[in-house]
């Protein structure tokens, strides 16, 4: 089989953040989204009539941040998302105090006031099969972290849909190996965590800026 191929070099891309968070109604739960695109901003400044360079979607990353002392119940608020996000609610935080649960949070060293949970990762078809996903993740959560107690996530689906058992645990085994690379963790019924303070994703981000020959430094 032929070797695939990226279709732009990877230091071509750029990394696009933005948060959306009503006035109104603040819930303390801010959707945090990272576009991965390829030609912002890469054109030669030149007259008015140049053509413009065109941007490319690479992927999609959502990510929720939990602020623990604006949000009156944390638990409540994911339960009330998609079922992957409220299972990893119902699975770190406590259902009767909202906040997160005692046996879990006695395994984290920091004291941070903001829980990340990772929503939602996808590559557009031309930039899968390239290990990308996991350097997109972490540079996105890098950019996040500063306040952070713990990021969660859930490196595999809850429904099987149209997958046999086999291929399921194929695909499980294969996020998990992405995760794992980050420095996330397995916890509890599927879901993984990673602590800030632990350098953990810091040498997992050198290492993987390494390995599609981006400079080591962050």
């Amino acid at each position: 089989m032929a070797e695939e191929h990226a279709p732009l070099q990877v230091a071509a891309i750029d990394l696009e953040l933005t948060c959306r968070r009503p006035l109104a109604a603040a819930s303390g739960v801010d959707r945090w989204v990272a576009r991965a695109i390829t030609g912002a901003g890469r054109g030669d400044p030149g007259p008015s009539t140049a053509d413009p360079v065109s941007e490319e979607l690479v992927g999609r990353i959502e990510v929720l941040s939990v602020d623990l002392a604006r949000c009156r119940d944390p638990w409540a608020e994911l339960d009330a998302s998609n079922d992957a996000v409220a299972h990893i609610g119902e699975t770190v935080f406590d259902q009767n105090t909202g906040q997160l649960a005692q046996g879990f949070d006695s395994r984290l060293r920091g004291s941070g006031d903001r829980v990340l949970v990772v929503d939602y990762v996808e590559l557009e078809p031309a930039w899968q099969r390239q290990n990308l996903a996991g350097l997109l993740v972490a540079v996105t959560l890098d950019q996040l972290r500063a306040g952070c107690r713990v990021i969660v996530c859930l490196p595999g689906p809850l429904e099987r849909r149209s997958l046999d058992d086999h291929e399921h645990e194929r695909a499980v085994r294969r996020m998990q190996v992405v995760w794992g690379q980050i420095g996330f963790t397995p916890y509890e019924g599927g879901v993984w965590y990673l602590d800030p303070q632990t350098g953990a994703l810091y040498d997992g981000l050198v290492d993987l800026r390494r390995r599609h020959g981006l400079p080591e430094h962050v």
